[in-house]
């Protein structure tokens, strides 16, 4: 008789008992330059001391950090960039080895916002503070009565002060890493298993002001917190890990990380060439941006009662001013994609962004770059356009992406823009992986690669 398959749901199997001695908890941990408040102008750096808990790993998908911020200035003066973008740069390191360092850190964090669903951000817009999801969807380009009421309550809020949250982009111990983080073996240092430092935006890159203002309105953050949830293991589960993990010396946790190369491009230039320097094994992923050099060192005035637009409003779509036409990205004889990529005038920027949802296996999701502005066309031909380009021959968790280590080659990106009146500055992320080697005394050491 040949083998049969019957519904998985027709009986439910046994539930496997977890060890009752395996205990969590949920953490807070304070500044260790604790201050009562922090700005750009005072005390523009917060550091964290995360402590290597004995026996214990940290949960990194519930690790997260939560503050008060306010908005200082008159009220109707200004409201905060939505998303509230006030790290600038993250450090984390551990014993004394920069494990990573995130410069420009806003910028990533709104284009990685950019491949999340609608849905999902506008579920978030009071944790995060990014409202213009639920903006789109109730302006039909004026204030209409809800994104009045909406806005409304968001600037009262930002002046009187609200609590809000952020995940955190680290490969490490942020919302990306999947395994949980032996901190008990992170001692080599004594009782801190790592630090983490976060360093403010200025002024000008968190608060938008109004139309007509001339003022220099700011923020200031208090009751700065990283939440972590901590698993303690029972002796005889943690010997057993020592026994089946330690058995080659070391831990190898796998995690990814991003670098960050910057670049000017003049008004009028049409066509611009940039050379990203990245040393890494197996970088997977690059992402570009494009800013008004403006924006980068200056306020955005607009109406904040209405306008979307911020300090973090990225060209390069149809309607920004500065419209890319042609793309290549290339390293040594490989190129990406095989032929260049070109658009003809007032087509359109669209067989860019589907390049980019194909080549980072997100061809078939529903994000926010893709969704319909308050004006009907789409939020990358507005304000929202970046470049991505994924590197990996298959979404597997095997080393398939590019090496950039051998051959010396930098990779080289190469623009056209069929208008370009603005000066920009252009951003270019390289995501890679890497591994973290703890020994058993604590001490650790960074390898490329997924392996």
């Amino acid at each position: 008789m040949s083998a049969v398959a019957l519904p998985r749901n027709l009986i439910a199997p046994p539930v496997v008992m977890g060890d009752d001695r395996v205990k969590t908890s949920s953490v807070k941990i304070l500044p260790a330059n604790a201050n009562s408040t922090y700005s750009p102008t005072s005390g523009n750096r917060i550091v964290f001391n995360v402590p290597a808990y004995a026996k214990s790993f940290i949960n990194p998908q519930r690790t997260y950090l939560s503050f008060n911020i306010k908005k200082t200035g008159n009220q109707a003066d200004s409201r905060l960039v939505d998303g509230i973008p006030w790290i600038d740069r993250l450090d984390l390191k551990i014993g004394t080895v920069m494990c990573e360092s995130l410069q420009n850190y806003a910028l990533l964090e709104r284009m990685e916002s950019l491949y999340e669903t609608a849905d999902h951000a506008e579920g978030r817009a009071w944790l995060n503070g990014d409202y213009s999801d639920v903006l789109r969807k109730y302006t039909d380009g004026a204030t209409t009565p809800k994104s009045a009421t909406i806005l409304d309550k968001a600037i009262a809020d930002q002046h009187n002060g609200r609590a809000f949250t952020k995940p955190l982009m680290s490969g490490i111990i942020g919302k990306g890493q999947e395994f949980y983080v032996p901190v008990g073996m992170l001692n080599a240092s004594g009782s801190q298993a790592m630090q983490l430092e976060l360093f403010l935006a200025p002024n000008d890159q968190v608060v938008t002001r109004n139309t007509d203002v001339t003022s220099s309105p700011g923020y200031e953050l208090s009751e700065v917190c990283l939440n972590i949830s901590v698993c303690e293991l029972p002796e005889r589960a943690l010997k057993a890990f020592n026994s089946a993990i330690l058995s080659g010396g070391s831990v190898k946790l796998p995690y990814k990380t991003t670098r960050c190369f910057q670049q000017h491009v003049p008004s009028g230039q049409q066509h611009v060439t940039m050379s990203v320097v990245e040393n890494s094994k197996d970088a997977e992923k690059l992402i570009i941006g494009m800013r008004p050099q403006a924006k980068v060192s200056g306020y955005t005035t607009t109406n904040v009662n209405g306008s979307t637009d911020d300090a973090f409003a990225l060209r390069g779509g149809e309607n920004s001013g500065s419209v890319v036409s042609k793309m290549t990205i290339r390293h040594g004889l490989q190129q990406f994609p095989p032929a260049p990529l070109e658009v003809r005038d007032n087509t359109g920027t669209t067989p860019f962004i589907l390049h980019g949802l194909a080549s980072c296996d997100m061809l078939n999701r529903s994000t926010r770059l893709t969704s319909i502005d308050i004006d009907g066309a789409p939020v990358y031909e507005n304000n929202g356009f970046f470049i991505a380009q994924g590197f990996k021959s298959s979404n597997d968790g095997i080393e398939n992406a590019l090496d950039t280590a051998s051959g010396g080659s930098p990779i080289e990106v190469m623009l056209d823009f069929s208008a370009q009146n603005t000066p920009l500055s252009m951003f270019a992320y390289v995501r890679s992986n890497y591994h973290l080697n703890i020994g058993s005394t604590g001490a650790v050491r960074m390898t490329e690669g997924s392996h």
